[in-house]
């Protein structure tokens, strides 16, 4: 039940959206302000969401993790992937202006393919941490249109200071020869020296046992390594045919065991869909920071099976409406305890003269408690025989398997014979699934028939002094009496 890594961050440094005059003026209207902001990010976040499933190509920074020393210089690409008739493009990317700065930045061969002719330029703000970037074809021909994999630029960063800041891409754009706009996603970056980024997750207890249809199931939204959060969102999605949220709880956290005053909301947009927020409301406003719990949600086990609990769309909010730069961390649950087993494996003969038909018969039995679908695979020494599936064989049930096997062009000799079950992803006793048959089947070859030869000595001895005693009698009675 522990979760997985999943490489996406939230936040990034500056959020000009929000032009906010004053922080005494932001906290009078603290609910408004971050309802508003929550509101809109949530529908961002779901039309980006909605956007990347229509999307064919994407602009990534590569690597999206990085790290270097203060002092030192790094480099990123900005690429892009399955990428058609692209004729222009441009991009934006941010970052802290107190941990990096842009040293270089040069065009990669994406558009220009090395052999034609590009306007690029590159426009760098050190002092707010941003950049943009533009590249055209300057006079091709349609036919010139780029399309694929590639890189459309390279930056040389110099590290400033220890920290951590998302290198964001925003107001990206892909176009045609003929303007207009092709559909696309981004991807951002990460640098991070010698400081933690805040980290959710959602925890899951161990337990021994699977958990049966009808129990209870706490999973735990966390926060890790945030400092100065006052306002946070997050939703979490799952299969609701496995889970049934029953229950959602506000963790102790971001009201500090209850000292502080929150206001506390829980939405759900879909089946198997919770979005939860929650802001600090108390003036003058004492943010949270370190460790904890966010949210608890209840669910009830509906059936057996698996699930990703998926956060997603999370926000991190300091007391200046700033987003906070984290990742996030999905849960896995299931219940599901796969086990198949070779119960037996026998043949109807086991000295068998080879040009032989013999019959294997094999036996494998559902000891899990969901239904499966496998291959079971019968082997003769290093030779297999056959592979039969078995489909949809429900938990606690056995199923006999046969097959005929021809002996006719197989070698004389020694033949161990075994059953090999698929191991399922869930398998949870894989030494079961192989039996080898107890006793092995002997193989001797055809014999020829072989002249008798002792049969005609025999006869010989028989026949020849019958002959001679025959012949004497005839002469002796055809000889004239004296």
């Amino acid at each position: 039940m522990n979760g997985t890594w999943k490489r996406v961050f939230r936040g990034h440094v500056m959020m000009p959206m929000f032009n906010i005059k004053k922080v005494s003026q932001l906290r009078e209207k603290s609910l408004l302000y971050v309802t508003l902001v929550l509101v809109i990010l949530n529908v961002f976040a779901f039309s980006m969401k909605t956007s990347v499933a229509q999307s064919e190509a994407v602009i990534y920074v590569s690597p999206d993790m990085n790290s270097a020393a203060p002092g030192e210089s790094f480099d990123i690409k900005v690429n892009i992937k399955h990428a058609e008739n692209v004729y222009s493009w441009q991009f934006c990317l941010s970052w802290d202006p107190t941990v990096l700065e842009v040293q270089d930045v040069q065009e990669g061969f994406f558009l220009n393919q090395r052999i034609y002719k590009t306007i690029f330029h590159a426009f760098v703000d050190n002092d707010a941490g941003n950049l943009t970037v533009v590249c055209v074809l300057k006079g091709e021909p349609r036919s010139s249109s780029a399309r694929g994999d590639g890189t459309l630029a390279t930056v040389t960063f110099y590290v400033k200071d220890t920290g951590y800041t998302a290198l964001h891409l925003y107001d990206t754009m892909v176009l045609d020869y003929d303007i207009l706009e092709l559909p696309h996603t981004s991807e951002h970056g990460i640098f991070q020296y010698g400081a933690r980024i805040p980290i959710l997750r959602v925890d899951l207890p161990t337990v021994a046992d699977p958990l049966t249809p009808g129990s209870t199931l706490d999973a735990n939204i966390t926060i890790v390594d945030v400092a100065n959060l006052y306002s946070w969102m997050i939703c979490l999605s799952w299969d609701p045919t496995v889970l049934n949220a029953t229950n959602i709880q506000e963790g102790p956290f971001l009201s500090q065991e209850g000292a502080q005053t929150t206001a506390f909301d829980v939405t759900y947009p879909e089946a198997g869909t919770v979005c939860v927020n929650c802001t600090l409301v108390d003036d003058p406003i004492v943010t949270a920071g370190g460790n904890g719990t966010l949210a608890t949600i209840i669910f009830s086990v509906e059936h057996y099976g698996d699930t990703i609990l998926d956060l997603h769309n999370t926000t991190l909010l300091d007391n200046n409406l700033m987003e906070i730069l984290h990742l996030s961390e999905d849960g896995y649950f299931t219940n599901v305890m796969g086990d198949i087993a070779v119960k037996s494996i026998e043949a109807s003969i086991y000295n068998v003269t080879v040009g032989d038909t013999v019959s294997i018969t094999v036996t494998v039995e559902n000891e899990g408690n969901v239904a499966e679908n496998f291959d079971v695979l019968v082997w003769a020494n290093i030779t297999r025989l056959r592979t039969i599936p078995v489909a949809d064989l429900a938990s606690g049930d056995q199923k006999t398997l046969t097959l005929d096997w021809n002996t006719q062009n197989i070698a004389e000799g020694r033949y161990v014979v075994k059953a090999e079950a698929d191991i399922l992803p869930h398998e949870t006793d894989p030494e079961d699934n192989t039996l080898v048959m107890d006793d092995v089947i002997q193989a001797t070859a055809q014999r020829e028939a072989q002249f008798p030869t002792t049969l005609i000595i025999a006869t010989v001895a028989i026949i020849v002094p019958l002959a001679i005693i025959l012949f004497y009698f005839t002469r002796r009675k055809r000889s004239p009496k004296t």
